[in-house]
């Protein structure tokens, strides 16, 4: 910007130097062409940084997002976090297909059954570790080791149910 400004100003000083160096003649001379060409150079000086301006707008919209400068620490860290939030939906995702499934299943109304998953952390890959079916109201009435079996069978984990 500095740069710029400084460009700006010495254009100017230079139209002005110019200006008054011109002889005006008879009938005003070449002063008039002497200003139109000043009055060009002075806006082309003005105007000349709109051509980076395009140029970024253009690579802009083709995708190119180098004008974000990110360390390799930060992107370490924005990728953990992305794997955090990917692995928190999926947790989320996965319960509640999980709840629909043996909802179905059983027959049991779903806000009666509630599911826990624990999950296996250390490892790359994102497993259930262990499950607990949680029964309230007229589910308690349903087969505990029914619900078991189809879970352990159906995730190769164990399984736990409990009644509140």
């Amino acid at each position: 910007m500095k740069a710029y400004l400084t460009s700006l100003i010495t254009a100017a000083l230079i139209a002005a130097l110019v200006s008054i160096l011109t002889p005006n003649g008879e009938r005003g001379g070449i002063a008039g062409h002497q200003k139109l060409l000043s009055s060009l150079f002075l806006i082309c000086v003005l105007i000349a940084p709109l051509n980076g301006v395009i140029k970024g707008l253009q690579a802009l919209v083709g995708g190119d997002l180098s004008f974000i400068e990110i360390t390799p620490n930060e992107k370490n860290e924005y990728r953990e976090q992305m794997n955090e939030a990917i692995n928190s939906a999926s947790e989320r995702y996965f319960t509640q297909m999980l709840t629909q499934t043996i909802s179905e299943k059983f027959s049991i109304p779903t806000d009666e059954l509630r599911c826990h998953v624990t999950w296996k952390k250390n490892e790359e890959v994102l497993a259930p570790d262990r499950v607990t079916v949680i029964l309230t109201g007229s589910a308690i009435w349903k087969d505990p080791h029914a619900i078991e079996a189809f879970v352990t069978e159906l995730l190769g984990c164990q399984c736990v149910t409990a009644i509140e």
